[in-house]
């Protein structure tokens, strides 16, 4: 039995592991740093037997609750395949309102006596991590319910909903606790075309179906959050097939890539499950949930609606069951259900608590809806949903308290999902956005506290050594040669400019093209029942034109009324995959510049360490790198179809046609029957299949190869662009180190200076080090 001792701070992103008291290993996998514990608890369990060779073990957890539930699903997961992990919580005490406090201090930092914290640009970084908005990207295909769950939980009807995928717009719905919702419309250009001080159903559904509006920014409340606690975004998008701006669907891939960590409301209708809309969408965020770890799959977030619309005869666990298969079936693994009645939940926050008049339609059917989940257990949805002990506790606290008060309204609107729901996407914020973005605050200002402070020690150093002024004095002017040196500078830009990533763009911009072509294929051969790479299904168009199909002894021949069906599916299909590919491409383009700068920064750290190697004073050796590290920061089917079409004569049948040779002046003849069978024939158009994947596939080709091709050219770009911008960076901050090594010579020959400055360098390096311990205060657990 192996005794082990584990404490994660999601605010420092630090883990600290003790086996039997003892350190881990370096080359430990257990030795994790800078990560999320949901990007690695999954493997917890294997780390642990790998490192402790024994299927028993003890294991105490030291951080927060919700951490702590992750642990432990991931140890009861271990137990099914005979790793027994005994896991004890150790709570931790934290401070409420982390970033309240951050704030602050850096009010106090603004104020304090160093003046390169008072920089706008070390402001603008602060204020825009402070601002950033969480996102909760709400996606569904026709008929699924989307705007009426995203009225349920605004509380009020905001969003049109009609029965049909109605929405083409992007709509971005910022909670600010408003009590009336504002809004800022822009149209395909990205200009503002009007604002709105009270955004109503009817102004809604008006800029909904003008084809100039692309996108409306709302304000307003969100009830279930607290503006203060995190800066929550709905965006309503587009349907898959609806959108008039080819730049929507691009953003319904890009917040469903693997890229993002954006949480996803999929919302499904229960009593439709299979639609070729759900199939590209499902495949694409299949791969998305395979990378990264537990965080991946918590983001997506499967919401069954509709699901009170079955009748007694079906079970609401065969019905989710039917769900889990279908989603398997996709390639998506333990997904996050959760079973929901938008309607339900919305009638009680709107209809039943605006009148309480039976005579009203509208409040008749809402209180039978709030009978039917009150009296039907089987419709308390709370009950189906994989929430952790603790959120699961607090639901039941909220329904017992209804229950006591005999609140019945209370009582349905937690039995129909949206409660639970709710709570879910509460809990995302709390794991995962609040402690990021916590982080990221600290972050824009603790390395130039550290540069602050690794300057003013070296001030420290060289006013309080008096006998060695002498030596440093030189020493500093070794290096500033070296920072003059013509030879050394010419070799840091050819380091530089050898920096380049060609190969590397082309081969993987390639495999996503041949990943895109994985998946065309197919639909051209008409193949049914394929799957891809990744053991997802595809749909085969062969499946839809086979019943079509003319009956003949040549299968290559459709009719036209298949050939529009074909199309029809293949152009959903095709632009989905544009979309996908544009996604792919653009990460990689952003891996490559982000890679490109990672690079660029330590090929100037590798500068500076060989300037500064020789310097003996401790506290000299600057990171000025960290300095500027804040200043990066669709197809026509008619078209297609009129060059495939071809003629044929076609026997439809056959008549009874009378002998007309057959005469008594023609002896050869008199032994011809009088009647014959004659076979009836007309001229029919059909569509030649062969001729019509050639006409799909090679203009997709082309285009996947120009994506292609049109990425790597704008990798090279963006590479170029990048190394002018950091050469020039770089020469900055060669003056801005020559600034300060002036700056410390003076002190090495100014005796009265250096005195005189020694009490200011300490009064300002104690003020550092309080500043630091309170935010250490406020980060630690």
């Amino acid at each position: 039995m192996k005794n082990v001792y584990i404490k994660y701070n999601p605010y420092k992103l630090t883990t600290e592991v003790l086996i039997d008291g003892k350190e881990v290993k370096k080359n430990s996998r257990l030795n994790i740093s800078n990560e999320h514990l949901q990007e690695w608890v999954d493997k917890l369990p294997e780390f642990l037997e790998e490192e402790c060779r024994t299927n028993q073990i003890n294991l105490e957890f030291c951080g927060t609750e919700l951490d702590y539930e992750d642990v432990l699903e991931a140890a009861k997961e271990a137990a099914k395949r005979g790793l027994q992990i005994n896991v004890t919580h150790i709570p931790v005490k934290e401070i409420d309102d982390k970033e309240k406090l951050i704030t602050d201090i850096f009010e106090e930092i603004k104020e304090g006596p160093f003046e390169e914290l008072k920089q706008p640009d070390v402001i603008r970084a602060f204020e825009l991590a402070k601002s950033s908005d969480f996102e909760v990207n709400v996606v569904a295909t026709m008929s699924a319910g989307k705007s009426t769950l995203i009225n349920a939980l605004l509380g009020q009807r905001l969003m049109p909903a009609k029965n049909e995928a109605c929405t083409a717009t992007i709509t971005r719905i910022k909670d600010d606790d408003s009590e009336k919702f504002t809004a800022t419309v822009y149209d395909t250009e990205g200009d503002i075309v009007e604002t709105q001080e009270h955004l109503t159903y009817e102004i809604m559904d008006r800029l909904n179906s003008d084809e100039n509006v692309s996108e409306i920014l709302v304000s307003g409340n969100i009830p279930f959050v607290n503006a203060n606690d995190v800066s929550l975004v709905l965006v309503d998008t587009p349907g898959p097939n609806n959108s008039r701006n080819s730049n929507h669907k691009k953003a319904t891939y890009q917040m469903l890539s693997k890229s993002s960590k954006t949480v996803v409301l999929y919302i499904m209708n229960a009593t439709q499950l299979s639609t070729n809309d759900d199939n590209n969408l499902l495949n694409y965020v299949s791969e998305s949930m395979k990378v990264g770890g537990k965080q991946s799959r918590d983001r997506f977030i499967f919401v069954v609606n509709k699901l009170d619309n079955f009748g007694k005869e079906d079970s609401i666990e065969s019905a989710l069951e039917k769900v889990k298969e279908y989603l398997a079936d996709h390639g998506i693994e333990n997904p996050n259900i959760y079973p929901a009645s938008a309607l339900a939940a919305l009638d009680i926050r709107t209809t039943l608590a605006e009148s309480d008049d039976d005579d009203d339609d509208d409040v008749y059917e809402a209180k039978g809806r709030v009978r039917k989940f009150n009296r039907n257990e089987e419709l308390h949805f709370e009950n189906y949903v994989p929430l952790p002990a603790a959120a699961r506790g607090k639901i039941a606290n909220r329904l017992n308290r209804a229950i006591q008060e005999d609140n019945r309204n209370e009582q349905a609107l937690i039995h129909s999902g949206i409660v639970p729901l709710e709570e879910a996407i509460r809990m995302y914020v709390l794991k995962y956005a609040e402690p990021t973005k916590i982080k990221n605050i600290v972050d824009t200002f603790e390395k130039k506290l550290e540069s602050a402070k690794s300057f003013d020690n070296a001030k420290k150093e060289i006013s309080e050594n008096k006998a060695k002024r002498e030596e440093i004095r030189k020493e500093i002017q070794n290096i500033e040669k070296k920072l003059k040196n013509g030879e050394d500078a010419k070799h840091f830009k050819d380091e530089i400019e050898r920096l380049n990533y060609d190969k590397e763009i082309k081969k993987r911009a390639n495999q996503i093209v041949k990943k895109a072509q994985t998946k065309l294929t197919p639909y051209l051969t008409g193949k049914k029942d394929s799957t891809n790479e990744d053991n997802t299904s595809i749909s085969s168009w062969g499946a839809i034109a086979e019943s079509f199909t003319v009956k003949t002894n040549e299968p290559e021949k459709i009719s036209l009324d298949a050939a529009k069906n074909v199309i029809e599916e293949f152009g959903r299909f095709t632009n989905d995959l544009q979309a996908e590919v544009q996604v792919d491409l653009e990460d990689l383009i952003n891996n490559s510049v982000r890679k490109s700068a990672e690079d660029l920064l330590n090929q100037y750290k590798e500068k500076l360490a060989g300037l500064t190697e020789e310097l003996s004073v401790d506290g000299l050796a600057l990171n000025p790198f960290e300095m500027m590290e804040g200043d990066m920061s669709s197809i026509k089917y008619k078209d297609i179809i009129s060059d495939s079409i071809e003629k044929e004569e076609v026997v439809v049948g056959q008549k009874e046609e009378r002998n007309t040779n057959k005469r008594w002046f023609k002896p050869w003849t008199w032994f011809e029957p009088k009647y014959y069978i004659e076979d009836e024939t007309e001229e029919r158009e059909y569509v030649n299949k062969e001729k019509l994947a050639q006409k799909f596939f090679a203009p997709i080709q082309e285009s996947l190869y120009k994506n292609s091709e049109s990425a790597q050219n704008y990798a090279k770009e963006s590479t170029k662009e990048i190394k002018e911008y950091f050469s020039k960076k770089f020469d900055e901050l060669d003056e801005l180190l020559q600034e300060k090594l002036n700056d410390l010579k003076k002190y090495t020959s100014d005796e009265e200076k250096a005195q005189l400055e020694l009490e200011k360098v300490q009064n300002r390096l104690n003020w550092l080090n309080k500043i630091q311990d309170k935010i250490n205060k406020i980060l630690e657990i």
